[in-house]
């Protein structure tokens, strides 16, 4: 047994061969994975139960339409069938994507949920999935298991995958094109690009009764607001365009403040000609958003201190780990 060198390796065999590995290099990671643990992805079964989705919305509202629309588009077996959800920035495309999903529990497994506003989101929820499919395998490289997920997936069906706010369509067409069974529903704020990929499905704003609907519900939660204190509830959602998020961020301020929806409507009112300005060049629902923001901020502002200013209506968004969400889906 001779060794020379700093970082040479030396290992006495007399007693038998060494079965194992050596290493002397600096930040290695070495990873044991039990042999059938390496076979072919076809081969594995999901373990029951496989669900990845983010809290589900308290206070949703409506859209039996869309649901029941879902419901028919993405029924069946056999090839992929990939739809998207496409609509304004805050008018409740994840909401609905999750309380849908959620209904399949006892349909598709696994149900996997993914943040896909980027390439590197979603090969990490990729990875994700493999790790949940096959735990002994979840140290694995990155690179490793967003791989064994894409052969997972071309290789079984009754699964069901949502890709969250979807920026750009050409990050998920190398998945699409080697999914071939199973369901994929996607949100995204383009309306555009999926015409040779996924059939588009178009979300409205609420209709003035949910719109109502879900204000009064948010307000009325605790049991303390009387029906007098509703007074302007839907001249309130008429002028913020009837946008569920809008409705959640107006609800949360009314409830910290005590204010009524009518006196929020003299806010609104009294809001400066430059927070339309400001998002001049956005669509209607971020210079709604806009105009919302700037009365929380003033209030922020106003607050003396030592008071706990309003809590303020979080933007929204499933993070990372929807498992453990504490927040609802982005609208």
């Amino acid at each position: 047994m001779i060794a020379s060198g700093e970082r040479s390796i030396a290992i006495d065999t007399q007693g038998g061969p060494f079965l194992g590995v050596a290493s002397s290099g600096d930040h290695t990671t070495i990873v044991h994975v039990p042999a059938h643990e390496l076979r072919p992805a076809a081969a594995v079964d999901a373990p029951p139960g496989v669900v990845r989705l983010p809290a589900l919305h308290a206070s949703f509202v409506g859209r039996a339409r869309e649901l029941a629309l879902l419901d028919d588009a993405l029924t069946g077996s056999g090839a992929a069938v990939v739809h998207a959800v496409h609509g304004l920035g805050g008018v409740g495309k994840s909401t609905l994507a999750a309380h849908w999903a959620c209904a399949r529990r006892e349909v598709d497994n696994p149900i996997w949920w993914i943040t896909a506003d980027s390439s590197g989101a979603l090969a990490a929820g990729l990875a994700a999935l493999a790790a949940a499919l096959q735990p002994a395998l979840a140290r694995l490289p990155q690179d490793q298991l967003k791989e064994r997920a894409r052969q997972w997936l071309a290789t079984h069906d009754g699964w069901l995958l949502i890709l969250d706010n979807v920026t750009d369509p050409e990050d998920v067409q190398p998945l699409l094109a080697h999914a071939d069974k199973g369901r994929i529903l996607i949100t995204s704020r383009r309306a555009s690009g999926w015409h040779d990929t996924a059939e588009p499905i178009h979300l409205d704003t609420l209709a003035p009764d949910e719109a109502h609907t879900l204000l009064t519900r948010i307000l009325t939660r605790d049991g303390t607001r009387a029906a007098a204190n509703l007074h302007g509830a839907a001249e309130l959602c008429a002028e913020v365009g009837y946008l569920p998020l809008a409705i959640e961020q107006v609800a949360a301020y009314i409830v910290q403040t005590g204010i009524t929806p009518r006196a929020y409507l003299r806010l609104l009112a009294d809001d400066p000609a430059h927070m339309y300005r400001k998002a001049k060049e956005g669509h209607d629902s971020e210079r709604t958003i806009a105009r919302i923001w700037a009365i929380t901020l003033d209030r922020l502002t106003d607050t003396p201190p030592g008071r706990a200013p309003p809590a303020r209506p979080g933007l929204v968004r499933p993070e990372r780990h929807p498992a453990r969400a504490h927040r609802h889906p982005r609208q």
